[in-house]
């Protein structure tokens, strides 16, 4: 018999990336374009969902998501 195998991998961003300006976010991308991203400065939590397998993480939908989503703070 044969046991299911899951794996989760987060990650922690130290450094300025193209999603967000503020190093310290941090979240997890998923293989059918789900993402979550937990930014801790900005007391921000967001979540993409998607349903398109090998969704690209460069996509425009992607980048416009985060992008909108850093531009709705009011600071």
């Amino acid at each position: 018999m044969t046991k299911p195998v899951t794996a989760v991998a987060t990650s922690l961003v130290t450094g300025r990336d193209d999603i967000a300006a503020v190093p310290g976010h941090f979240g997890w991308d998923g293989g059918y374009g789900t993402s979550w991203r937990s930014d801790p400065k900005e007391d921000m939590v967001v979540i993409l969902m998607t349903q398109r397998a090998a969704f690209p993480l460069s996509s425009g939908v992607y980048l416009d998501f985060w992008t909108s989503a850093y531009q709705a703070i009011d600071d």
